[in-house]
């Protein structure tokens, strides 16, 4: 599969040069109270994954200059925003409004702000001293696409592997917070599909699209209906719009719902009769095709599931973790980093094979 052939390159292209990372990936994370995103914070990988990707392809070799090496450890401005996000209500940003910190009696220049993607420590320590070494590399910079987002992406694109958030705005952020800071480093915050369906469009990956739209046709039941068929982001996607509406279309008719969701639907003509809701012109075309087909209404059918795997198999347990460090950290052939970090490293005797494991021709 695509996404192995990519990571054997890129392993060994590590393997020869002692670097596995080439490239720096800075996007936004957080969403403050006035809906400014912002807090940037940097990813790592290597040119050869990316370029499976033709936009990326295209960008890191191409005649622009994400193409051109530059100062890897030129600093990131943590309080710069996005100019034109693009989608405001992105589940796979942060929210600093959700930060319950008490500055009393605390100075100003006390107050950090929680931040659940920080790098501290010695692995700041050992990423550091990586970029000092390396010196440069290729640098992009995306204002649309929310750091929990491309992390994920970047996962599958070095395994093939994804695993979505369970549906939920609120509740899951939550319990993502709660996922990143319990988190020993061996994982990575869920995505939302709805986030990874809008960066799978964007650079034109059909396959992660179909996933990412099957995992939500799978959640349909769970969610606010009429919410989401009205929602900026159905108003962007064709292809999402109609499938809300179907099923809004079987609720309408034969759900024990189906009262109180007709009530809301009026809400939103009322709301759309007055100007608001200008995103919804074309939603509301569409619901009425929807209403006035011929025959039963039917609620979306449920896509078998697809046979790539969205946990990683035993054969992946090692590499992942290394590959998750690698990404957040932008270290991975560091024999000091990883010395400190292995269990039993200071009694493990690395490279010597235990003689019952060996042939019987070659044991002493």
């Amino acid at each position: 599969m695509a996404a192995t052939t990519a990571l054997r390159e890129a392993l060994n292209r590590g393997i020869s040069s002692g670097n596995l990372i080439d490239t720096k990936i800075v996007l936004y994370s957080h969403r403050d109270p006035s809906g400014r995103v912002r807090r940037p914070k940097a990813l790592y990988t290597n040119s050869s994954i990316l370029k499976t990707v033709p936009y990326f392809n295209d960008l890191l070799f191409g005649n622009f200059a994400e193409s051109q090496s530059k100062d890897f450890k030129e600093a990131i401005d943590e309080e710069e925003s996005a100019d034109d996000y693009g989608y405001l209500s992105d589940s796979d940003l942060e929210d600093d409004e959700d930060e319950k910190v008490s500055y009393k009696h605390t100075a100003k220049s006390e107050i950090q702000p929680f931040d659940p993607f920080a790098v501290s420590g010695e692995d700041k320590v050992a990423r550091e001293d990586y970029e000092e070494r390396i010196e440069k590399g290729k640098v992009v910079k995306i204002p649309d696409i929310a750091f929990v987002t491309f992390q994920a992406f970047l996962m599958y694109l070095y395994t093939d592997l994804i695993e979505f958030a369970p549906f939920g705005s609120d509740e899951n952020r939550r319990s993502r917070r709660a996922e990143i800071v319990k988190s020993s480093g061996d994982k990575i915050p869920r995505p939302s599909p709805k986030s990874i369906y809008r960066l799978a469009d964007k650079y034109d990956i059909p396959t992660l699209k179909t996933l990412a739209l099957n995992n939500i046709r799978s959640e349909l039941e769970k969610c606010d209906i009429v919410e989401e068929s009205f929602s900026i982001f159905a108003s962007q996607f064709d292809e999402v719009r109609n499938l809300y509406l179907e099923q809004l279309a079987f609720v309408w008719v034969g759900d024990s719902t189906a009262e109180a969701t007709r009530a809301k639907v009026e809400e939103k003509i009322d709301s759309f009769v007055v100007g608001d809701l200008e995103h919804t012109t074309d939603t509301f075309s569409a619901l009425w095709e929807v209403a006035n087909k011929d025959g039963d209404v039917k609620a979306p059918s449920i896509p078998t599931p697809t046979a790539t795997p969205v946990t990683s198999p035993g054969h992946w347990a090692s590499v992942n973790t290394a590959l998750i460090k690698s990404i957040r950290k932008g270290v991975f052939f560091d024999r000091k980093y990883w010395a400190r970090h292995s269990k039993g490293a200071a009694t493990k005797q690395v490279g010597k094979v235990p003689q019952e494991s060996r042939p019987a021709h070659d044991r002493p």
